[in-house]
C-alpha cells in the first residue's frame, strides 16, 4: 500500500511539472501559448507556459488580441477558451481583446495582471470560474458582450479603477453592481427592454423602479420625475451623496437609504401628504435614519405641519414594509421637527 501511495504521488508530482501547452503561436509579435482541447473537434484554448507552480509566466506586453483560430502542424485551431491561470501575473498586460468563439475563461486566468486596464469581451455568452480578475486593481474599461443576457459585475470587484459600466441591449439581469466600489455612473443601450438609466442611475425600464445607485457617485442625486420605488439597498451604500431630491411619484422609500450618508446636508421630500417609510408596530410613519443630526427635510411650506404630525419620534425596532424584518432604531437616528424645513418653493434645492 504505501508503495501504491508512492507512485500516485510521483504521478502527481510530474503532472504538475509538465508543460500545460502543446504548442505557441506568435500573435502580433507577441507569443501565445495553446492547448488542444478536442483533436476531433479541432478545438483549443489559450494557456500558461511552463507548469503552473511557476510564477510571472507570460511575457506578454501591451493589448493583447486572442485569435479567434490558429494554425498548427497544417491544422486550423477553433480557440474556444481561455484556461485557468492562462494570463497570471502578466504584469506588462494592459489591454485583452477575446474574440467570438471563446465561451469559457478559467479559475484566476487573470490573476494579479497589475497593469491590465481594458477588457473587450466577445459578443457571444461567456462561463467564469473563480477568480478570473482576481487582484486585477487597474481595470477601468470593460466591453461585455452585446448577447449576454445575464451579467455578474462581482468579477471585477478588486478594480478601483471602474468608474462606468454600460448594459447591452439583450441584458435581462445584472449582479455584483453593488461590488464595485468606484463606480460612478451606469449607462443602458436605449434598445434594453428591461433597463434604463437616468443621470447614471440605473431603474427599470418603464422609469417605476430605481433599481440600483452606483456606490461612488458624489454630490446632489435627483431621482428621475415619475419614480414610484426606491429598490430597498438601491442607495444605502452611496455614502458621498450629499443631497437627495425624491420627486412628489415616489410611492415606497425605505427608511434605512439614508443611514450611512453622514455628509447629506439634506433630502428633498416633493410629496404633498407624507408617505409611510417605516412601520413600528405595524403602524406606518414618516422617518429616515440618519448619518448626520444636520441633515435638512425639505417640504413645501404647506405641508410642513403633516410631515412633523407624521414623524417617528420613538426610538424601536422599525420595518420598511409592515410585515418586514425589524431594524433597531436609535434615538439618535430619528430625525425630529427641527429637521423639517417648508418653502414656498423647491428651486433653491
Amino acid at each position: 500500500m504505501r508503495i501504491r501511495h508512492l507512485i500516485i504521488g510521483a504521478s502527481f508530482f510530474c503532472s504538475l511539472q509538465m508543460s500545460a501547452h502543446d504548442f505557441s503561436a506568435t500573435i502580433d509579435g507577441q507569443q501565445i501559448f495553446f492547448e488542444i482541447t478536442n483533436k476531433a473537434k479541432k478545438t483549443a484554448q489559450v494557456t500558461y507556459n511552463g507548469n503552473i507552480s511557476d510564477k510571472n509566466r507570460s511575457e506578454v506586453r501591451g493589448t493583447v488580441k486572442i485569435p479567434a483560430k490558429v494554425k498548427h502542424e497544417d491544422t486550423v485551431y477553433e480557440i474556444t477558451a481561455i484556461g485557468p491561470k492562462a494570463f497570471a501575473n502578466a504584469n506588462g498586460l494592459n489591454g485583452i481583446v477575446i474574440p467570438s468563439g471563446v465561451v469559457a475563461i478559467g479559475d484566476f486566468a487573470f490573476e494579479n495582471c497589475d497593469s491590465l486596464a481594458s477588457v473587450v469581451f466577445p459578443g457571444n455568452p461567456v462561463t467564469f470560474g473563480q477568480g478570473t480578475f482576481f487582484n486585477c486593481k487597474g481595470i477601468e474599461n470593460v466591453t461585455v458582450g452585446s448577447d449576454w443576457k445575464s451579467i455578474d459585475l462581482t468579477m471585477f470587484r478588486w478594480s478601483s479603477d471602474l468608474k462606468e459600466i454600460t448594459i447591452p441591449a439583450k441584458t435581462e439581469q445584472i449582479k455584483g453592481i453593488k461590488k464595485l466600489k468606484a463606480l460612478r455612473a451606469i449607462s443602458v443601450d436605449p434598445n434594453n427592454t428591461t433597463f434604463t438609466s437616468y443621470n447614471g442611475i440605473l431603474y427599470s425600464k418603464d422609469g417605476y423602479t430605481l433599481l440600483a445607485c452606483p456606490r461612488a457617485i458624489e454630490g446632489r442625486v435627483s431621482v428621475n420625475d415619475g419614480t414610484k420605488t426606491i429598490s430597498e439597498g438601491s442607495l444605502i451604500d452611496c455614502t458621498s451623496i450629499t443631497a437627495l431630491d425624491f420627486p412628489a411619484s415616489v410611492e415606497t422609500l425605505p427608511f434605512r437609504e439614508t443611514s450611512r450618508m453622514k455628509d447629506l446636508e439634506y433630502i428633498v421630500m416633493r410629496n404633498e401628504k407624507p408617505i409611510s417609510t417605516g412601520y413600528l408596530d405595524g403602524k406606518g410613519k414618516f422617518l429616515f435614519q440618519l448619518g448626520s443630526d444636520n441633515t435638512q427635510i425639505i417640504v413645501a411650506a404647506s405641508s410642513q405641519k403633516d410631515y412633523v404630525s407624521n414623524l417617528a419620534t420613538d426610538a424601536g425596532e422599525y420595518s420598511e414594509t409592515p410585515d418586514g424584518i425589524p431594524y433597531i432604531v436609535a434615538a439618535d437616528q430619528l430625525p425630529n421637527k427641527k429637521n423639517i424645513k417648508g418653502v414656498k418653493n423647491f428651486d433653491k434645492y
